[in-house]
């Protein structure tokens, strides 16, 4: 792990001459860095955007289980993007930080590699499946896989099906009518997301009523049932066409993905190492201690500096 960690700080620079770069560029999207470069251009491209403050074991099972278990339609070669977008729809943008998000992203990116090899056969496709590291300015989905589809010399040539790894809570980001208001009717900003062929992959919040964090988003049940209403027309009226249902898949989750960066930031800033550990994986884990990240503030403003 220690040559791991001195090999990522030597990386520092370089990443951000790379955000700078993105940042000061009309560029929309771009790849800064890939973890198992192959040349194979995907037909399913899985898509995990996150704020990545940290990525902890919640963001480790949407990856690894959308890779091991992949719809019968999501054809292969498949290829994982970790996501961050550098303007978020709803949070004021940070002045800083951000090259730690995208050295968080790139030891965990090595992670999901590291564990994939293990499980896997050697010379598996999943075993050397490419996880690329991206930037994009867009704040929301549906203008996200716009940008990566319409990049100048677009780094998915293949013209690949996005199918974005997200939890049910994002779910009811994504068909909230609050977010398209320059839209009439405001769903209808979804059309060209879905009429792409562009799939969500839905994982349910495992439900726990001593968690305010979990409960509020009811049982596995109550979250299969708003999916039922989805497709029942619910809220056409708002532009949602219940035909797009077909393209929402929805899966059961573990107990790992009730797992929040915020918990992680909390036990960060107490230095609480053992519970750091369980909740990342070990390459996030020993950057987050090796940079005394979140050690000053728990919402994780150390990082923001």
């Amino acid at each position: 792990m220690a040559s791991r960690i001195a090999a990522l700080r030597s990386l520092l620079p370089d990443l951000e001459l790379a955000l700078n770069s993105f940042t000061s560029s009309p560029s929309k999207f771009r790849v800064v860095r890939t973890v198992n470069p192959t040349a194979n251009q995907p037909r399913t491209l899985y898509i995990l955007d996150s704020s990545f403050n940290p990525p902890s074991l919640a963001h480790f099972a949407l990856a690894t289980s959308a890779l091991k278990h992949p719809a019968p339609s999501e054809a292969k070669p498949h290829r994982l993007l970790l996501l961050f977008s550098t303007h978020n729809a709803d949070k004021a943008p940070s002045p800083a930080s951000f090259v730690q998000r995208i050295a968080l992203m790139t030891i965990f990116a090595e992670d999901v590699a590291r564990a994939l090899k293990m499980s896997e056969p050697s010379g598996s496709d999943l075993a050397d499946v490419s996880i690329d590291i991206g930037l994009t300015k867009e704040p929301y989905y549906t203008d996200k896989s716009v940008a990566i589809s319409e990049s100048t010399l677009p780094f998915y040539a293949s013209n690949p099906v996005h199918v974005h790894l997200v939890g049910y809570d994002t779910l009811i980001r994504f068909c909230n009518p609050k977010y398209y208001s320059k839209h009439s009717p405001p769903l209808s900003a979804l059309r060209p997301f879905f009429s792409a062929s562009h799939k969500l992959r839905v994982t349910q919040r495992p439900f726990d009523p001593n968690d305010k964090s979990s409960s509020e988003f009811g049982t596995a049940e109550e979250q299969q049932r708003y999916l039922e209403r989805l497709k029942d027309g619910e809220l056409e009226k708002e532009g949602f066409e219940s035909g797009w249902s077909e393209n929402i898949d929805m899966v059961e989750g573990g107990a790992s993905v009730g797992i929040s960066s915020t918990r992680v930031r909390k036990a960060a800033k107490e230095g609480n190492w053992g519970e750091v550990g369980k909740l990342c994986t070990e390459g996030v884990s020993a950057w987050i201690r090796d940079q005394a990240l979140y050690s000053e503030d728990a919402s994780g403003k150390k990082t923001m500096e």
